[in-house]
């Protein structure tokens, strides 16, 4: 294994994340292999694991860099709103133009098998960040709105379950057909929001 100076090595992980990502968007984690990615960055295959355990592994710090900024960017939609209804139709629309925007999760989301190779390396740390930057703020959400009254009283966890399912609507949109796929999506969430809250979209 070579040494590399500080900066190099840093360099070398960029490099190798930029063109892994390249990759992976391109012909996705199946068919992209380490071989690949070294050949392009000019090492020997058996450095790419100084840098990572895995290509999987490598795919999923990527997922968490394209997902920087995501959570903010939902929040503050949602508190523009003026009460709960329209806060789980907000928080819905937003997590879709997240999807849409974040190209290797929404591989993942319509490739099950590149989903499995990615969830084999799941880390339990992987897991507590996700959770704490995630669910932790929809479940302190749901809470509050629970204590107001505006939402069902079912436990916040079902509640979750039942919103991310909503979303796996884009997995069908072209069985749904792309052409009336926005006013599906939109009837989805809007019974979604009216199934939790009290109240129905009262401005």
């Amino acid at each position: 294994m070579p040494y590399f100076q500080s900066a190099e090595k840093e360099k070398l992980r960029k490099d190798l994340l930029t063109i892994g990502k390249q990759l992976f968007i391109h012909q996705g984690l199946k068919k992209t292999s380490i071989e690949q990615m070294t050949k392009k960055v000019g090492i020997a295959k058996s450095t790419f694991y100084a840098f990572f355990e895995s290509k999987e592994a490598m795919y999923l710090e990527l997922l968490e860099i394209e997902a920087e900024g995501m959570e903010e960017r939902i929040w503050k939609r949602v508190e523009n709103t003026t009460n709960a209804f329209h806060g789980i139709k907000a928080y819905l629309h937003q997590m879709v133009v997240e999807l849409n925007t974040n190209i290797l999760t929404n591989r993942l989301i319509t490739n099950p098998d590149e989903m499995e190779m990615v969830k084999r390396k799941v880390t339990p740390k992987f897991v507590e960040r996700k959770f704490q930057r995630n669910i932790t703020p929809l479940l302190n959400y749901i809470s509050e709105h629970q204590d107001k009254g505006e939402m069902v009283d079912t436990d916040p966890n079902v509640v979750i379950g039942f919103i991310r399912s909503a979303l796996l609507i884009a997995v069908h949109k072209q069985d749904i057909g792309e052409e009336i796929f926005p006013q599906v999506e939109e009837l989805m969430f809007q019974s979604v929001a009216s199934t939790l809250t009290q109240q129905n979209n009262k401005e």
